[in-house]
Formats: structure tokens, sequence, C-alpha cells
């Protein structure tokens, strides 16, 4: 179980990914309380997403907690 808050994922144009991402993490075997903002695993090995890394935006400004934030960006 870890916080995570799905507006800090963006895609390469800046874009959030929402609902794109909520459902390929419950397609994974996560689960995510949009609410909370908090994702969890439970299950063996180790799970696999359709998403690639390609850096991060550290002008993102404050997050929901008002702490200093980036933004994550992937393409799928």
């Amino acid at each position: 179980m870890a916080n995570f808050d799905v507006s800090s994922v963006r895609r390469a144009d800046g874009t959030p990914f929402g609902r794109t991402l909520t459902k390929a993490l419950r397609d994974a075997g996560f689960t995510y309380d949009n609410r909370h903002r908090r994702v969890g695993y439970t299950g063996s090995g180790r799970p696999r997403l359709p998403f690639t890394y390609l850096g991060a935006d550290d002008k993102a400004g404050p997050n929901y907690t008002s702490q200093p934030a980036v933004h994550s960006c992937y393409e799928v």
C-alpha cells in the first residue's frame, strides 16, 4: 500500500493519463482508491504495466498535500 496521486503521471505531451492509468493498474492486479490516493498490490510475481518512462517535469509545482512535486512522463 502506498500513497499515489494519479494526476502526477503524464503523457509525453503533458496531459494526465487519468482513467487510462487507473484501468491499466487494475488490469495488472493493483487496487486504487482515488478518494484517499492509495495504490496497493497483493499477489505473487512482478506486475507489468504497458508504459515506458520518458522522464520527469520538475516544474510541476505543489501536489495535493502542498509539497513540491514532479510530474512523471510516460508513453504507452
